[in-house]
């Protein structure tokens, strides 16, 4: 969807989901394709944004949002 809307998508909401825990389960936690998608959506896709969102977590609500952030660097490398 993004390589085929050059320059149109402003933002990302990035929300993950798992058959386990539903939307319960951690950012992230399977990597799979995001490298892929995020660098299609800067390079493409003209993205300004990405909106981080978790639902629940084993950890505080400081430790998820560090963890999320920590690995949306990662991908970023």
């Amino acid at each position: 969807m993004v390589e085929k809307n050059p320059g149109r998508i402003r933002s990302i909401h990035c929300k993950d989901w798992s058959p386990e825990k539903g939307y319960r389960g951690f950012v992230w936690r399977r990597c799979g394709s995001l490298k892929k998608l995020f660098a299609a959506a800067e390079s493409e896709a003209s993205i300004e944004y990405y909106l981080i969102e978790q639902e629940g977590s084993e950890y505080s609500e400081m430790e998820t949002a560090q963890r999320c952030l920590a690995t949306y660097r990662k991908l970023h490398d």
